[in-house]
């Protein structure tokens, strides 16, 4: 029995341990730059939802341009103090511009396909 233990120690003197270093894959969290492509293309791979956009008419996308300019031009001179008051229908949104009693413009904002509406103060600066 001391034989067997002895040869064991012997045995056991020339192995040598080395320590464990972690290098995390992901470029994110530092690992090599060039696991990126590697990475995104696993990921891509992997992913089976597909956005499906539908093509849209030149009617509608002709409509939502407009929408957007008309909004912006409003936005505008709101923003730039000329004010005119009235109501504006985009297709989608009625907007109903007014000024308040105390001098503040008022901005309803009607949602015409779910009936959600967005009521906007903007107060009177300096006065």
């Amino acid at each position: 029995m001391k034989w067997i233990c002895l040869l064991l120690f012997m045995l056991s003197a020339g192995i040598q341990a080395t320590e464990l270093v972690y290098t995390p894959i992901n470029p994110s969290f530092g690992g090599n730059a060039l696991n990126g492509n590697f990475l995104l293309q696993k990921a891509q791979s992997q992913n089976a939802h597909t956005a499906s956009r539908p093509g849209q008419s030149f009617v509608d996308k002709f409509r939502e341009a407009l929408e957007r300019s008309i909004i912006n031009s409003l936005t505008r001179r709101i923003a730039d103090g000329e004010l005119v008051e009235g109501v504006y229908n985009t297709g989608e949104f009625l907007v109903e511009v007014t000024t308040g009693t105390n001098g503040s413009v008022i901005v309803n904002i009607t949602n015409l396909n779910t009936g959600e509406i967005t009521v906007i103060t903007i107060p009177v600066i300096g006065g």
